[in-house]
């Protein structure tokens, strides 16, 4: 599900040939984010910025409305996202990020 794709990139996953994966360093991640947050704000309407952890919430307790819980690979990305807000790095990643974003107006 493209939603999927999107939260994985909020919290730094970049491509690699058909698959994501964890972004090797910052500058990898940091496009891979603002990809993510975009997509996101353009699918569901809604803005929570870099907080991923705030995203996440917002797309499970929609159930269906986006297809984030749809059992394809909702578990896998789940764990996935939920391994990667635990990771310092990537944490650090998306602070620097909100500190340094414009809101949509």
């Amino acid at each position: 599900m493209p939603i999927h794709i999107d939260m994985l990139s909020l919290v730094g996953y970049e491509s690699a040939e058909r698959d994501l994966v964890p972004a090797r360093n910052l500058n990898a991640r940091k496009p891979a984010m603002m990809l993510g947050l975009h997509s996101l704000r353009r699918i569901t309407k809604a803005d929570f910025g870099y907080k991923a952890g705030m995203w996440r919430d917002f797309l499970i307790e929609s159930g269906n409305e986006f297809g984030y819980t749809h059992p394809y690979a909702y578990h896998a990305v789940d764990k996935a996202v939920q391994n990667a807000l635990a990771d310092p790095a990537v944490q650090e990643a998306l602070a620097m990020l909100e500190a340094n974003r414009k809101p949509k107006s």
